[in-house]
């Protein structure tokens, strides 16, 4: 849980980061684009492309971003989250 609260935290400081890092911060796969979209709105992508998170704490950070006004479908949350923990999990896929 402690680090589930941590995560919120540092979800937070996401939301304040814009130095527009480029696409090239993120690994291909399928949805990346939507990633791009969604979360390059609202912030720089480096932080996101250097954490190699669980698909449970990508599915809390996703809860956090909504709390902060993201916006998307049932449908593009599901592929987004299916990106960050294949792409961006523990274990990635190359």
């Amino acid at each position: 849980m402690r680090r589930v609260g941590v995560w919120l935290g540092v979800a937070g400081g996401l939301m304040l980061g814009m130095s527009g890092a480029g696409a090239a911060d993120l690994p291909p796969g399928p949805n990346r684009e939507l990633v791009l979209r969604e979360c390059q709105a609202c912030h720089d992508l480096e932080r996101i492309a250097d954490s190699n998170e669980t698909r449970e704490i990508w599915n809390t950070l996703l809860d956090a971003m909504t709390s902060y006004g993201l916006r998307v479908s049932p449908e593009d949350r599901a592929k987004i989250l299916d990106y960050l923990s294949t792409a961006l999990g523990p274990k990635p896929v190359p």
